[in-house]
């Protein structure tokens, strides 16, 4: 299965239940396991309920809970893993 298409769920979040989206353009990436490292570092963070990296076009795609967690921090958690991470567009929390 393409990682791109591969969705991972975090645990639910103690935050209210509100969501955003991220995409965030990635460096540093040379393999299928560099973007399988940054998913799993993502959804570690109880307050993302969801990543998913494309390797080819170097971007992820982050589901998360703005009132847990902000872009700056998902952006950290890239870099923590020893990547680039810099965020495209943002949406606003939907209900």
């Amino acid at each position: 299965m393409d990682i791109a298409a591969q969705r991972l769920a975090a645990p639910e979040s103690a935050g209210t239940g509100g969501v955003a989206t991220v995409e965030l353009e990635v460096g540093g990436m040379h393999c299928q396991s560099c973007a399988a490292l940054i998913e799993e570092t993502l959804v570690r963070d109880p307050g993302v309920h969801e990543a998913a990296v494309d390797l080819t076009a170097g971007r992820a795609s982050v589901v998360y809970d703005p009132l847990a967690v902000s872009v700056d921090e998902v952006c950290a958690a890239v870099t923590s893993a020893g990547y680039t991470a810099v965020p495209l567009t943002s949406a606003n929390p939907a209900s």
